[in-house]
């Protein structure tokens, strides 16, 4: 896929929002879900029994809503921000080296949104073609849980968006129907939060 094809797909299918996965609980509240990784909604995993539960918690229900060895899209990026030079660079995460990456448009933060963003603060990202393979990701979703690198992906065929962070995984379903039957699926794994956070 060509980076003109990535954005033809993205203003097409996600025309409310922009590829930061932050944003898609707001910008896509009636598809969304969120489930968390660990019990009580634990946020990081501390020990090896903890980081079983959570590998096998994203693993089991991320298969089950792409299907095992489905085509996807993954998309990552950079904040970068004038005169800072001591961010982390997405070329020092060891868990995304093996992806042949294809850079899209900066995003200028500021002018989206000045009330959050200064003069300067601009996203860079990008995205690469592979595959979704139960367990073949647990070096990715181990840094994603750690909060090292922020990565989604996309379902083209399904229209589907599952963007793992560190706590759990938000779920954007191409409709408010599909959405609700995994959330009744996965109610064990809920936010017991009125908002779903």
């Amino acid at each position: 896929m060509t980076r003109e094809q990535f954005k033809t797909l993205w203003t097409s299918r996600y025309p409310k929002t922009i590829p930061i996965a932050h944003l898609f609980k707001h910008d896509y509240s009636d598809r969304w879900f969120r489930i968390h990784s660990l019990h009580e909604s634990k946020r990081y995993a501390d020990n090896e029994e903890e980081w079983r539960i959570l590998l096998n918690r994203q693993n089991s229900i991320i298969t089950d809503i792409l299907g095992d060895n489905s085509k996807v899209l993954i998309v990552t990026g950079e904040y970068h921000y004038e005169g800072h030079t001591d961010l982390d660079s997405l070329e020092d995460v060891n868990s995304i080296k093996q992806f042949s990456f294809t850079y899209l448009d900066n995003i200028d933060l500021h002018k989206l949104s000045p009330e959050d963003y200064d003069q300067g603060q601009t996203y860079k990202p990008r995205f690469s073609e592979s595959v979704w393979l139960k367990g073949n990701w647990d070096n990715v979703l181990r840094d994603i849980a750690q909060d090292n690198v922020r990565v989604f992906f996309i379902s083209v065929d399904n229209d589907i968006v599952v963007a793992p962070y560190d706590g759990g995984i938000d779920f954007i379903l191409k409709d408010t129907v599909t959405r609700d039957s995994y959330k009744n699926k996965y109610r064990d794994w809920l936010s017991d939060r009125d908002d779903g956070l």
